[in-house]
């Protein structure tokens, strides 16, 4: 089974200029969770799940094609494809390429939810102190023994 390349060559194309939109969304992600500009954040994650998306659902297409041909449903499989079909040889940089710049997505995706993880302990610790919770930690009782104590201090009793 073949595939038009022309169709191939376009839908790299998109899929490339789609990833390269979403590495800059997620570069400016990382400025907003830096700055805790929830308003921008909202906004920013309607546009990255447009771009997220596209990408998805031309890997249904590449998924599906593999599939039918018995091969690997991964890049591995479609790279495979693309080696054994003369027309799509000379987009197989195209593909490289796009593995690159999605490969810098899933990066500094992590680092944003590294970034939003630290943001919701920082947010935890402020309610529980203005709570007048503090984290519990071990002591030692007049037995000896160890104990999980957690002192309560409201912000009105400091």
């Amino acid at each position: 089974m073949s595939v038009n390349p022309q169709l191939v060559r376009e839908m790299l194309a998109r899929d490339q200029q789609a990833a390269e939109q979403l590495l800059t969304l997620l570069q400016q992600e990382s400025e907003i969770l830096k700055q805790r500009d929830h308003e921008a954040l909202a906004t920013l994650v309607e546009a990255k799940s447009e771009y997220i998306n596209i990408l998805e659902a031309h890997a249904g297409e590449r998924t599906a094609l593999l599939k039918s041909l018995s091969l690997p449903a991964d890049s591995n499989g479609w790279l495979s494809y693309m080696q054994n079909q003369t027309e799509l040889t000379p987009m197989i940089s195209a593909w490289e390429e796009l593995q690159q710049t999605l490969a810098h997505c899933k990066k500094r995706n992590e680092i944003n939810g590294k970034l939003i993880g630290r943001s919701q302990q920082t947010l935890k610790r402020l309610v529980n102190l203005i709570k007048g919770k503090t984290e519990s930690s071990e002591l030692y009782n007049a037995k000896g023994g160890t104990t999980n104590s957690s002192l309560s201090n409201t912000v009105v009793k400091a």
